[in-house]
């Protein structure tokens, strides 16, 4: 009989060398942070924030129309419905959302989820593909998609983790870069118009664009430390002796 248990992998990230552990964290956050690399393995935090929004709007009963990912890794998700308090949760969704994920990911590594957690990204691409709206937008989903499948399907154990492991930190750095990235159009005011904080203090006069900034950083400092002790624990763990 099937079992879910039958996917979960022996091999997890407890199990490495703590040095290759190390290695691969310092790789994916470094890589996360310079601008050249962020310009081309940026796009799944991306999507991930407009599926944070799609689901969200979903939740709230809202019909969806289409979500869109650009080349300069901004992006839209298009939805129909009314209701203020509806639309903030819609909104809210989308910068916690890659790092909510980020943490899903480091708990799947070290639990032994890595490709089941592969493989419920793929479907999740999968579904976004459906309501993309822009030939770019498909290209990514569709090489994003395609990428993790072959990981998923032809990936050794150890491949599974790093992949994991990897991508559970893109997402963490993501997050705090997607929101350093709003707050600063805050301050400066160039482009606040887009920002989802902007357009729920829009909707909701009386909280200003800094306290829902707040509300995001919260969840994202969270997830950041669930991340960071994640990685201590395994470290010491890995360690001999």
């Amino acid at each position: 009989m099937f079992g879910l248990d039958d996917h979960r992998l022996d091999e997890t990230l407890a199990s490495m060398e703590a040095s290759h552990v190390l290695v691969v964290a310092v790789l994916a956050v470094g890589l996360a942070i310079h601008r050249r690399t962020w310009n081309i393995i940026g796009y799944p935090v991306t999507i991930v924030h407009e599926i944070g929004h799609a689901l969200a709007a979903v939740v709230a009963g809202y019909r969806l129309h289409g979500i869109t990912v650009n080349s300069d890794m901004s992006g839209a998700t298009n939805f129909a419905g009314r209701g203020t308090f509806r639309v903030l949760w819609t909104l809210w969704w989308g910068y916690p959302a890659p790092a909510a994920l980020g943490a899903a990911l480091m708990w799947a590594v070290t639990e032994g989820w890595s490709r089941v957690a592969l493989w419920a990204l793929v479907g999740g691409l999968a579904l976004t593909f459906l309501f993309s709206r822009s030939w770019h937008t498909v290209g990514v989903v569709l090489a994003t998609g395609a990428l993790l499948g072959l990981v998923a399907w032809f990936g050794e154990p150890w491949m599974l983790n790093v992949v994991v492991f990897a991508l559970g930190w893109l997402m963490l750095v993501g997050s705090l870069r997607a929101w350093w990235a709003v707050t600063r159009s805050h301050v400066t005011r160039r482009g606040v118009t887009r920002s989802d904080a902007y357009l729920m203090n829009r909707r909701l006069r009386m909280l200003p664009g800094g306290f829902w900034l707040f509300t995001f950083l919260v969840v994202i400092g969270a997830a950041a430390f669930y991340g960071v002790t994640n990685l201590l624990e395994v470290l010491d763990v890995a360690m001999p002796g």
